[in-house]
């Protein structure tokens, strides 16, 4: 169980996520001229909620450019990512700017380690290490020690390095014990900043399309008028070629927890693939 325990603090609201998205040109006078603008603006509402938002915004914009207003500086900047799924309120399935479906979760720890941080003896000894089972070894003693009691690990292997999942409980991004994970497993930097600023947990469940070798796409949101046909397209060009790979391979589970957990077995479902040889 996360911490999404009610509406206001849903995975939504946290990660300005909005169902509906609209986009509109507007005038504005500028020193006595004419100029367009466009506004973008989502709603998790409808539609035309989203377009009144964009018609609030160029009014805005207009006071500030005469001076009737100040510009704000607490502006949130929201996830402009295609929803593909809510599965509830701690779970929902997005498609990010490059293609792939993104599991965003306030329910389950989802750490991403792609090197391994030699010890000073090992590197005092010029000891060869192979990455992943470097960060997997490291992995095996960091829960022997319990530097987080009563949880069992689950351990996978990605493209570059590791990912593990720790169950049995929530680890709120940002607190003391989400920071000592981090620096002793030496999880990836910029994951951990995402995590604390968007308060969740985010895997890629399907391949970077670069590591497929298929051209790469933009996704833009909302969907810029007259592409929607184009972004179908490639859905199924990437739809078709994400069969013959995998996100990650399962390696083991640290600790005898249960681990039955619906979100688990869909990462598992989205993520294994037992026929691919490669992993992207």
């Amino acid at each position: 169980m996360g911490f999404a325990n009610h509406e206001n603090d849903s995975l939504l609201t946290r990660l300005r996520l909005f169902r509906f998205w609209a986009e509109k040109e507007f005038e504005v006078v500028i020193d006595g001229e004419r100029r367009k603008i466009r506004c973008r603006a989502g709603s998790n509402e409808s539609k035309q909620a989203a377009e009144e938002l964009c018609r609030q915004k160029a009014e805005r914009v207009q006071l500030i450019v005469d001076k009737k207003v100040k510009r704000q500086n607490s502006y949130e900047k929201p996830t402009r990512e295609h929803i593909i799924e809510e599965i509830d309120s701690e779970n929902i399935i997005t498609r990010n700017y490059y293609g792939a479906l993104i599991l965003n979760t306030s329910s389950v720890n989802i750490f991403d380690i792609d090197t391994y941080q030699k010890t000073f003896w090992e590197r005092l000894t010029f000891k060869k290490i192979d990455n992943k089972q470097g960060i997997i070894g490291l992995l095996r003693r960091l829960h022997a020690e319990q530097i987080i009691p009563g949880t069992t690990w689950r351990i996978y292997e990605t493209c570059k390095g590791i990912r593990v999942m720790v169950l049995g409980r929530f680890i709120e991004p940002g607190s003391e014990q989400f920071k000592t994970f981090c620096e002793k497993s030496n999880a990836d930097g910029l994951y951990s900043w995402l995590c604390i600023q968007q308060r969740c947990y985010r895997a890629r469940l399907t391949p970077k399309p670069y590591r497929m070798h298929i051209e790469c796409i933009k996704y833009r949101c909302p969907v810029p008028e007259g592409q929607e046909q184009a972004y179908k397209n490639w859905e199924h060009e990437y739809s078709s070629a994400s069969r013959g790979f995998a996100v990650c391979r399962y390696v083991e589970t640290l600790g005898n927890g249960v681990v039955d957990s619906r979100i688990i077995d869909l990462h598992d479902r989205y993520c294994l693939n037992d026929q691919a040889e490669k992993l992207a």
